[in-house]
Formats: structure tokens, C-alpha cells, sequence
């Protein structure tokens, strides 16, 4: 409040000091180290019951009623209840400051804790309170007892006349909000201090909401004092002073606002403890789901986690229609596309229409996934309709957060947008396939599954032809070679035609060739020629293969992709050993071709249980192995200054930087080399 609003509040006879003055003056009578000790929670309990009667607010079920068995050892802290009590009925009047009342109470209550100096307040006020409305529905249709306890409680004048109940009915009917919305102040607190038993005290959320039970306590208090006022003038045939009225609405209003926030940072803190639980349901169900993509779809994607959320919705894009049967999913792939909000791509719509539209049998479904965290977020509805009118295939609304969690976790969703495939039995094939899907469009069904051994299959589907595609399926041994050198590549192809004489006259194997192409040095991904979409799918490869949580044969594959990516701009050309579509090695084509040139050294190594590849992979290690102790290999390579320098993927001696960076349409950088 600021010193105007104190000043209008002097003037009317309630003086409200700032809430960090009264925050110090509280915090240093506060001393709970050896308070006095009692059920706290079991006197709220028996408190929160004689409001609920009391107020008339809520029907009370039999759940809700209080069982005296439950209660055999509480010892009611009648002494301290009864100090309170009057405190608030005498003094609060008296000296006409219910400020001045709050806080000697805080001063009777110095030795408990926070939630307990709240409690005691309301429980001193409900023992008041309770037995003023139960002489009131007794009264006057029974005992001399029970009549002569009305007179003195002053019963008759609250039921004064049919006129006077009729007047003040409407101030009953607020006071009784407001003793509500105090019980459930004091209910959150108690909650939270329940709470801070399971969740990390270090969370922003529970260490703001604990910081504020101090002044929230302060306000529970003081809107107690203001209740107990206004119950002294329905009890008196007197007009009540405008500055009880005045009081009376600025603690309404103050203690509504903090329910509303302390419900907000409850909900919060809850959802820290269920939300692993959550997870793990999820994950249980996701792993024992029976392996058909409807199933799977359902128990992932559909996941219920009604605590917080909608429940997620599976809708077709163009015409808003909500989908209630997945059946439709059954026998097919899944694309999903996953974005955020403001990471959809136009470029990526145009790709995934290509894929949409030409799909074979309508074999694959296409299904975005936008990740919202928080939907009530200003503009966020709209932004999703907006996307949507744009897609023909399916979306899905309201994703609960355990499965934004698990697309996280589980397919490594980093605020970019990504592809996953998945298999009509649910198994994903496919962490992300919207590279390929940029570059190949429908063609991306090739590259759906990333083998580690067969992936030179699925780079070489955009130049496939009849002649390859039967060596690959034969088995035949194929040298893929290019470069950036016409000189180099045709003396590569002279010495492995000249190589593959011998080898069919030793071994009966027949060795081929396959050139893919010169790439002009410099030259970016986008070039159109043969060796550009290779060296395209090449980069494509390597981000997706980036994009997985990599350990054992995949990592080798990213450092194997990685490596022959570094041979793009050399000089002496590259290549790629495959038996069919199984990769034996690769590498530079200068250390390639000396290995087909000394045929004859290692040529006796090859037997039944040593094959020609086995072999082959051996003898070429060992010429690496070489370059790396001479320094360089063959042709002549100068390090120059060792500033800049990384270290090879081949032989893993340093090398100079170039200024040479590697960029794919998702404008990732490579390390230079």
C-alpha cells in the first residue's frame, strides 16, 4: 500500500503498517525452536469441520464428518485458545485497531511455528464463532440451558427480527466467503510445509511460495481479527463503522489474491513430485504396449494425465475434424513432424507435401506434433489453428507432459524441428528423418533405417542405377571413388582396373567400379551434379547420426561418416570399399590405390576364415599406420604452421585448419578440416 491508501485508512481508524515493516516486527518475535507441542494438523481438522457447519458453504458428507476415535489422544491447547479468542473479541473493538490485535497475537504465539500460529488463530475464532451459530439454530425451541447460554452469547440480538436477519444477511454471506477463503489460505500452507518433505527446497516455486508464509500468515491473522469484528457488530444493535467495512473489503480482496497465488505455486510444486511418477507410468505402459503402431500411438502420444492438462487431441489439419478412431493408423508409418510454435518451417510443409502426396498405398501417415508447454499462453490457440490450416495431414493438440518429457528424453527433441519414423508395429526406425525428407522427398523410405554396416545403400539411392543396384544385391566387392582432381581420379581408375585383373586371376573375384563424380573444390551441397548429392546425402547422414544419443556401433559410424567427409576437398581423391551394400573401409584414394598396388604383399593373407574385404581392411590400416609415422603420406602433404591445427580422423596427427566450413540446409556447421 502506499501512503495515500494509509492515510484514508488512519483517517477511518485502521492504521495498516507496510507489509516489510510488519515482516520484520513478526520475524523478530519469531522464536519455534522449543514451542509447545501439539497436533497442528488435527486441530485444523477439527477447525476446518466447524467452519464447513458453520458457514453453511459446502455440504458436509459423512467422509467429512469428525470421527471422536480418530481424536482419542488430541489435547485440545484450550488455554491458548481461549487467550486468543479474546484477544480478538475484546480487544480488537476496544482499541479499535485490528492491526494492533494481530500483532499481540503474533506476540502470545512467539514459541510456534508459522502454520501453527495460523492454525490457533482460526480454531480460536471457530470455537467462537461455531458456538455462536449453534445456540443460534437451537434457540429459542429448547432448554433453559441452552436458552439462557443464547442470552448470554447474545444470540437474541443476532436474531433480533425478520427485518434485522434480512439486513445483514448479505454481510453473512460474505463474512462466510471470507472465513472460507482463510481456511484455505492456512490449508495451502500447511500443504506446502507437507510438500517440502518431497521436493528439492531449492525449487524456484517452493522456495517463493516458503518465503511468503510469514506475510500470508500476518494476513490470515489480521483477516481473522477483521471476521471476529464484524461477528462483534451482527451482535450488536448498532451500526457498523464505515472503517470495519473499509477494513473488511481491502482483507477480502488480499486474501483472495494470495489464494489464488498459492494455489497457482501448489499446483506448480505438486506437479514436481507427480510428474516422475507420471513419467514413469508412461514409460511402463510404452514398453508393455503391444507392438502395433495404433496401440503404441495411443498409450504415447494419447497419454492421459488428466492432474494437469487437456486430454491430447488427434485432429486432421485442413478441416479441424477431430479424429476418435486411430484405427486409421493401423498397418501404416508414422512421420512425425515436431516442432515448437515458432520453429514451424514453410520449406519443411513443401517437403512433407511431397511426401504426403506420393506415399505408395498411402502407406506412411504424417502427424505434427507441436511442443506447447503451456497452452493458455496469450496467442498460442490461434498460432496452432494458424499452422494447422496449412497442413493436410494430422496434428495433435494438448500433448500431456510426460510425453513431451519422453520426446525429449527418448528422441531427443532440442527446439528444432525433427522427424521421427516409426514402423507399423511402433518401433521407431528413424530419429530423424526430416534431413533426408528435405533432400530426397518421397525417396526419404530408403533411408528410414540407419545400419551401420549398410549405409553407403541409402547415400547412393539418389544415383542408383540398374548396374549398381545388381552389384549390391549380388554381393559383388564395388570401389565408390571421386574427388576433386580429374588427374587423380583417372590415375585412382588406372591402378584399380589395373589391380582387379589380378585379383580375378588369384581370387576369382570380381571387383567394381563406381564414380560417383568430381566435386569442384569449394563447391557447396546444393550443387546438383552427381558428387553434390552425394556429398549432400553424406552431410545429411552425419547431422542425423549428430542428432542421437550415439554409443558403441553408431558412434563408430558418425567418426567413420565424419572421416570421409574430410576427404571432400583433397586432392587425391576418396573412396568407399563395399561388399554389396555392407561398407569394408574407406579413404583417401591415394592410400586406397597403394593398397590395390601391393596386392602381392598381403594377397597370401586371404583364406576361407580371412576373406578379401577382412584382408583388404587390414593392409589398409597398416598403410595409415605408415603415413602416420613418416608424417605424410605419398603424394606430398606440408602441415605448415602448427597454430590452427586439429588432429586428423585418419591418422590422428595434427593437420592445418582450413577456412573451409561444411554447411547442410539445416545450416549446421562442420568442424573444418
Amino acid at each position: 500500500m502506499n501512503s495515500i491508501q494509509l492515510n484514508e485508512y488512519s483517517h477511518n481508524g485502521f492504521t495498516l503498517t507496510e507489509p516489510e515493516e510488519i515482516l520484520e516486527i513478526i520475524c523478530e518475535n519469531h522464536a519455534p525452536e522449543n514451542h509447545p507441542k501439539f497436533d497442528v494438523r488435527s486441530l485444523f481438522f477439527i477447525t476446518e469441520n466447524i467452519i464447513k457447519h458453520s458457514t453453511h458453504t459446502s455440504i458436509v458428507s459423512k467422509s467429512d464428518e469428525i470421527k471422536p476415535q480418530n481424536f482419542d489422544n488430541f489435547i485440545s491447547p484450550l488455554c491458548a485458545l481461549k487467550s486468543i479468542g479474546c484477544e480478538m473479541s475484546c480487544k480488537a473493538v476496544r482499541e479499535n485497531s485490528a492491526q494492533t490485535t494481530t500483532l499481540g497475537i503474533f506476540g502470545k504465539l512467539t514459541k510456534y511455528s508459522w502454520e501453527a500460529k495460523a492454525v490457533l488463530a482460526l480454531a480460536a475464532f471457530a470455537m467462537e464463532y461455531g458456538n455462536s451459530w449453534l445456540l443460534s439454530q437451537l434457540y429459542p425451541q429448547s432448554d433453559q440451558l441452552t436458552t439462557a447460554l443464547a442470552i448470554l452469547n447474545r444470540v437474541p440480538l443476532l436474531l433480533n427480527s425478520t427485518a434485522n436477519f434480512k439486513k445483514q444477511q448479505g454481510t453473512v454471506v460474505e463474512l462466510n466467503k471470507t472465513i472460507n477463503a482463510t481456511l484455505q489460505v492456512i490449508k495451502c500452507i500447511l500443504k506446502l510445509d507437507e510438500l517440502s518433505a518431497h521436493i528439492d527446497p531449492n525449487h524456484a516455486s517452493l522456495k517463493s511460495a516458503k518465503k511468503d508464509v510469514p506475510i500470508n500468515t500476518y494476513w490470515s491473522i489480521l483477516t481473522i481479527v477483521s471476521c471476529a469484528t464484524e461477528v462483534f457488530y451482527l451482535t450488536r444493535d448498532e451500526e457498523k463503522p464505515q472503517a470495519v467495512s473499509i477494513l473488511s473489503h481491502f482483507v477480502t480482496k488480499r486474501i483472495n489474491d494470495i489464494l489464488a497465488k498459492l494455489k497457482r505455486q501448489l499446483t506448480i510444486c505438486q506437479k514436481e513430485i507427480d510428474e516422475p511418477k507420471i513419467y514413469c507410468k508412461l514409460l511402463k505402459h510404452v514398453a508393455h504396449a503391444p507392438r502395433k503402431i495404433t496401440h503404441v500411438f495411443n498409450t504415447l502420444i494419447l497419454f492421459k494425465d488428466n492432474a494437469y492438462a487437456k486430454p491430447a487431441t488427434l485432429s486432421v489439419g485442413y478441416t479441424n475434424k477431430e479424429v476418435f478412431d486411430i484405427d486409421v493408423l493401423d498397418g501404416k508409418y508414422i512421420t512425425f513432424y515436431i516442432s515448437t510454435l515458432d520453429n514451424v518451417s514453410q520449406k519443411d510443409i513443401v517437403s512433407l507435401k511431397e511426401v504426403y502426396e506420393g506415399t505408395e498405398n498411402n502407406k506412411c501417415k504424417i502427424v505434427w506434433i507441436p511442443i506447447v508447454e503451456d497452452w493458455t499462453e496469450y496467442g498460442r490457440e490461434e498460432q496452432f489453428m494458424e499452422w494447422r490450416s496449412k497442413m493436410p495431414w494430422y496434428a495433435v493438440q494438448y500433448l500431456s507432459p510426460a510425453t513431451i518429457k519422453y520426446i525429449k528424453e527418448e528422441w531427443y527433441f532440442q527446439n528444432k524441428p525433427l522427424s521421427v519414423l516409426m514402423n507399423p508395429h511402433g518401433d521407431v526406425e528413424n530419429l530423424n528423418a526430416l534431413n533426408w525428407i528435405r533432400i530426397h522427398g518421397i525417396n526419404f523410405f530408403a533411408f528410414r533405417n540407419i545400419n551401420v554396416k549398410t549405409w553407403i545403400a541409402s547415400v547412393m539411392q539418389e544415383l542408383m542405377t540398374p548396374a549398381l543396384d545388381t552389384w549390391m544385391k549380388e554381393g559383388e566387392y564395388i570401389f565408390f571413388y571421386g574427388g576433386t582432381d580429374d588427374y587423380s581420379m583417372e590415375q585412382f581408375r588406372m591402378k584399380a582396373n589395373s589391380a582387379k585383373v589380378s585379383i580375378l586371376e588369384e581370387l576369382k573375384i570380381h571387383i567394381k567400379l563406381f564414380c560417383v563424380g568430381k566435386m569442384e573444390k569449394g563447391r557447396s551441397f546444393s550443387d546438383e551434379s552427381n558428387a553434390g548429392r552425394f556429398w549432400s546425402s553424406i552431410q545429411s547422414l552425419l547431422s542425423t547420426l549428430s542428432d542421437y544419443k550415439l554409443h558403441g556401433e553408431h558412434t563408430a559410424l558418425r567418426k567413420q561418416v565424419h572421416k570421409l567427409l574430410s576427404y571432400k576437398n583433397d586432392e587425391s581423391g576418396w573412396c568407399v570399399l563395399s561388399k554389396g551394400s555392407s561398407v569394408v573401409t574407406s579413404g583417401h584414394g591415394w592410400a586406397i590405390a597403394k593398397v590395390l598396388d601391393e596386392f602381392d604383399q598381403w594377397k597370401q593373407q586371404i583364406s576361407h576364415e580371412r576373406s578379401f574385404g577382412t584382408c583388404f581392411q587390414v593392409y589398409h590400416e597398416k598403410v595409415i599406420a605408415q603415413t602416420t609415422t613418416s608424417g605424410a603420406h605419398s603424394a606430398g602433404c606440408s602441415f605448415g604452421n602448427a597454430r590452427n591445427m586439429e588432429c586428423c580422423p585418419v591418422c590422428k596427427t595434427p593437420i592445418e585448419a582450413t577456412l573451409v566450413s561444411y554447411k547442410c540446409c539445416r545450416m549446421c556447421n562442420l568442424t573444418p578440416y
